[in-house]
Formats: structure tokens, C-alpha cells, sequence
């Protein structure tokens, strides 16, 4: 029994290895689909759009600080006792307005002194020319000497310079009367007053600053790198749009002033000024500004989406869907955004622009478009 069972389990094992080793005749494999086959069975869903022709600006962005169109010191001329401060803790003043008043006693009586001396040298001038008529007619009849006649008549002359001295007195007085009252030199903002009501001011005591807001400058500092294309612009033609670092929704748009006549050798930089009309005086002095200098218009720029650009070992290239739904790569270059949308060259306006759905994408690939990019409103013009 005991080896009945034991032959039995040797055929049983000889049977397995005679299999085994002979499997290949009895069993084949499915064939594995290859991964091209894979690949085209694969569809990608894209979003697709064509170039957008428009009319675009070429800029050059930077960086810029708010500066007063003019700013003053308001310094006092004269020592005297300051009675009126219009605007102590500063504000908006108008051309003209007082703003600091001083004691005015003093010169006033001075000025009214030189007007009475002008007066009692007038009378006396004219005392002095009716003489000299009345000795000419004496003369004639020589009842007067040349000697008498000649003293009448340089009397006349003394008295005629005397009055002009008089009045040349009088306008000093009344320029001095004139420097105890400070007014703006033009509208603007007043800093806080830096003395007070009743105070013994100085000549020379420094009392406010003066800021003209309307207009508004900002100034900013550009790479050499740029300076031969805003020279080579025509300078009526150059704007500027700028908006607040601080707060993007407050914006302005303005002119380019100034260009300096030199490069600065240790920065290789160059200085350039804006002008803002500032209406609403929300850009202020020391606030930070960033410009857009819009210096060139291109009629015909090609512009696509930032996201349907990629950056290859070669350069820039986009996908395109060619006549056969493939996916098609294409060289591009690029120059500058709009609103998210960049300008580039190397397409001819007419293809289908991959604009999403890159995740699995290769040249190649089978896609389908599942929908167009809208362009932006501030690109349709």
C-alpha cells in the first residue's frame, strides 16, 4: 500500500515538471497594447484660442517716488512779534492767502512819517518853482541878478531830487511794511506752523513749508538699457500711467517732463520726472508710485495667454492642435504682458492656441477643444 502510494506521488510530481517546462506549448499570452497604441487611445480635453490681434503700447515699468511740484520754506524777514497764524496745524491754502501776520505798528508809523516828509517837500518844491517863474520875469526886466536867478533855479532842482528821494523812502517802507505779512506764494499744502501766536520771531526763523500739489511729480531712476528707445520716442507722444504701491486703485495718467542729460556712472542709471494733474491730491509727496512708461504704439501685436507659454531647453514654445487634432509644438518669443496676455511672434494668427490642459500633454497627443479663452475687455479694441 505504502509504495502504491509513493509511485503514485512520483508520476503525480513528474507530471507537474513535464508540464511545467512545456507550458509555453499549451498557454500564449495576450499581446500588451504597445504605449504608442496607449497614447492614442488617450484624448486630451483642452482649451484652445486664437492669436489676438490688436493695438498695443510697448512700456517700461519702474518704480517712483511722489515729489511737489514746487515747495517753499516760508522764512521770516523781519524780527517782530507774530500776531496770526491762518493755518497752525497746516492745510490747503489758496495763492494769496494770508498765512502769517506780524505786528504791523511799528512799520506803519515809519511809512506814515516818510509820507508827511513827502508832502512838506512837495510844498516846499512848489514854493521853489513859483519863485523861480517870478524871477524870469524879473529877470527879463533886470529886477533880478543871474546870481538870484541861478539860486532860484537850483533851489528847484534840490527840491525835485529831495521828492524823489522822498519817494524812493516810501517804497522801502512800504516793502518792509509788506514783509510782516507772509502769503502763499501759490495754492498748495501747508506743513504744521513751526512757531506760535504771540511768539518774538528772528529774521530768519524758518515758520512753515510750502507743498504745490496740483500738478505732482514723480520721479524714478531707469537702467541705461532703456534710454535709447525713449529718446528715439517722440516726446509728446510718451505717457505715463501710475497707481499707488500702497493702494493699486488709485491711478493717474500723466506726461513725461524730464529725462536727464547724463548717465549716473556709479549706478548706470538716468533720472526721469512725470507730471500728474492730481486733481483729487490722493498721489502725495513721498508716496511710492508705480509707473508705466508707454512710449511706443505697435498696431498689429499678436497677443496669447501667459499660460499657453512654456520654457523649453530651446527657448519659448507653445501647443498648437494641427489639421490632424494632434498636439504640435511651435517656437515662440515674447515680449511684454497685457492684462495677462502676452505679445509674441512666430504664429501666423491662424491656429488653435493650447491655452489649458498642458497637465499630460506631448507632440503628438490626440486633443480635443472643449472651449475657447475669452480675450479680456481692455484688449478689444
Amino acid at each position: 500500500m505504502k509504495k502504491s502510494k509513493f509511485f503514485l506521488c512520483v508520476l503525480l510530481a513528474t507530471v507537474v515538471f513535464w508540464l511545467f517546462f512545456n507550458r509555453k506549448r499549451f498557454w500564449k499570452p495576450e499581446p500588451k497594447a504597445s504605449q504608442a497604441s496607449q497614447a492614442s487611445a488617450m484624448v486630451l480635453t483642452v482649451s484652445t484660442v486664437k492669436p489676438h490681434v490688436t493695438m498695443v503700447k510697448r512700456y517700461i515699468d519702474t518704480v517712483g517716488q511722489c515729489t511737489a511740484a514746487d515747495s517753499v520754506v516760508l522764512v521770516s524777514k523781519i524780527t517782530g512779534t507774530l500776531q496770526k497764524i491762518k493755518a497752525k496745524n497746516g492745510g490747503s491754502v489758496q495763492s494769496g492767502d494770508v498765512l502769517f501776520q506780524f505786528n504791523e505798528d511799528t512799520p506803519k508809523a515809519v511809512l506814515q512819517q516818510a509820507e508827511a516828509q513827502l508832502a512838506l517837500d512837495k510844498a516846499k518844491h512848489d514854493l521853489n518853482v513859483l519863485q523861480l517863474q517870478r524871477s524870469e520875469k524879473l529877470r527879463s526886466q533886470n529886477f533880478v541878478s543871474e546870481q538870484e536867478y541861478d539860486t532860484y533855479k537850483a533851489n528847484v532842482a534840490v527840491s525835485r531830487a529831495q521828492i524823489d528821494m522822498d519817494n524812493a523812502v516810501i517804497n522801502q517802507r512800504r516793502i518792509t511794511l509788506s514783509d510782516y505779512t507772509l502769503s502763499a506764494p501759490f495754492a498748495g499744502e501747508i506743513g504744521k506752523s513751526a512757531v506760535d501766536e504771540g511768539s518774538y520771531i528772528q529774521a530768519g526763523t524758518t515758520l512753515a513749508t510750502l507743498n504745490q500739489l496740483q500738478p505732482i511729480y514723480a520721479d524714478a531712476f531707469l537702467a541705461e538699457r532703456h534710454l535709447r528707445a525713449l529718446l528715439q520716442a517722440k516726446r509728446e507722444e510718451i505717457t505715463v500711467e501710475a497707481h499707488l504701491l500702497d493702494d493699486p486703485s488709485v491711478q493717474q495718467a500723466g506726461k513725461l517732463v524730464f529725462i536727464a542729460n547724463e548717465v549716473e556712472k556709479s549706478t548706470g542709471t538716468f533720472e526721469l520726472r512725470a507730471e500728474f494733474p492730481n486733481e483729487n491730491k490722493q498721489f502725495w509727496p513721498g508716496r511710492g508710485v508705480e509707473l508705466k512708461i508707454c512710449y511706443e504704439t505697435v498696431q498689429n501685436a499678436m497677443l496669447i495667454p501667459e499660460s499657453a507659454v512654456h520654457e523649453g531647453t530651446h527657448g519659448s514654445f507653445v501647443y498648437i492642435v494641427n489639421a490632424s487634432g494632434l498636439a504640435e509644438m511651435k517656437s515662440v518669443t515674447t515680449e511684454q504682458t497685457y492684462d495677462g496676455w502676452v505679445a509674441s511672434h512666430g504664429l501666423n494668427g491662424s491656429e488653435q492656441v493650447i491655452a489649458s490642459g498642458h497637465a499630460l500633454l506631448a507632440p503628438g497627443m490626440p486633443v480635443k477643444s472643449i472651449g475657447t479663452v475669452e480675450v479680456p475687455s481692455s484688449l478689444r479694441k
